[in-house]
């Protein structure tokens, strides 16, 4: 499903539930005779005030309590939008709105290509001597993923060496932003590489579609950054696009990888290496556990 696909289903699902209310409606007026004769006095009294006819304030106010009362005895309540910010129209401020890049995203398999965790259920008793070092790192992605958009950090770079929890982390700032309703992607560095790929190769409508996603939803995960292959003309110009561009419109990403600041340098270069490490948006570390896999 694409963008404008997800926008689509968002306003017929509003209008599915608006139409199912509204036929609710017929049916009870035809079948119950309290609430019949409620709408048709409450009817006649907004019809009288609407034609400046002189009406009694205090009956009105009683009739449309009563009128009030007896729909939601019978349970006949309008339909909200699901979206407080675009009203179920999927769009906001000319853009697409995060409820539908999130069912965008949803739709599509392999984009929560972590698995979840919660920070609720973390033991830092596996990381041994690092235990405190990592309860407060864990509580300060946590707060970043808790408090987003209204923070200023933006790009949040993990590093380290092999199975010292990265990804963990990953996958619990994941679960805390997803629990917040915001779309959330999740992609090894290949995946992503191969998206970059198709879109540089791709012609037909379904070229948007490889990168628009990575653009647009609200957290980007990008893990294992530095195992993918460096493709010409492919990985590092559509990297630095997308974190440039996810920097510039205030969207997060989280970067997990293998490799040192230094080395980060030496494989992706100063244009991207300046976006990961931008010093008023960036949060980075390096965890020090030992590969806490082969503790088990």
């Amino acid at each position: 499903m694409n963008y404008s696909e997800a926008v689509r289903a968002i306003a017929a699902n509003y209008i599915r539930r608006k139409r199912e209310y509204e036929q609710a409606e017929l049916d009870l007026l035809a079948s119950n005779a309290e609430f019949a004769e409620s709408e048709r006095e409450k009817r006649a009294l907004l019809l009288s005030e609407a034609k400046g006819e002189k009406t009694n304030g205090e009956k009105l106010k009683k009739t449309l309590e009563k009128n009030e009362a007896i729909r939601k005895k019978l349970g006949l309540i309008p339909p909200e939008p699901r979206c407080p910010i675009c009203g179920d129209t999927g769009r906001t401020n000319g853009k697409f709105c995060d409820c539908a890049v999130a069912l965008a995203v949803r739709s599509n398999s392999g984009e929560l290509g972590i698995p979840l965790h919660s920070f609720e259920e973390v033991d830092f008793s596996v990381y041994g001597d690092e235990k405190e070092n990592y309860r407060k790192l864990f509580s300060q992605v946590e707060t970043i993923c808790s408090t987003y958009p209204n923070n200023k950090k933006r790009c949040l770079v993990l590093g380290g060496g092999t199975g010292n929890g990265k990804t963990y982390l990953a996958g619990c700032a994941a679960k805390r932003l997803l629990e917040r309703g915001l779309s959330v992607m999740a992609l090894t560095a290949f995946a992503a590489n191969d998206r970059f790929l198709k879109y540089h190769t791709c012609f037909d409508g379904g070229k948007a579609e490889a990168l628009e996603p990575l653009l647009h939803c609200s957290a980007l995960i990008i893990d294992d950054l530095g195992t993918e292959s460096i493709l010409k003309n492919v990985t590092l110009e559509y990297l630095y696009q997308v974190i440039n561009e996810r920097n510039t419109s205030g969207k997060l990403t989280l970067i997990t990888t293998n490799l040192t600041p230094e080395r980060l340098l030496s494989r992706y270069g100063e244009r991207i290496y300046s976006r990961l490490f931008d010093k008023s948006l960036s949060f980075a570390t390096y965890l020090k556990a030992n590969d806490i896999r082969k503790a088990f």
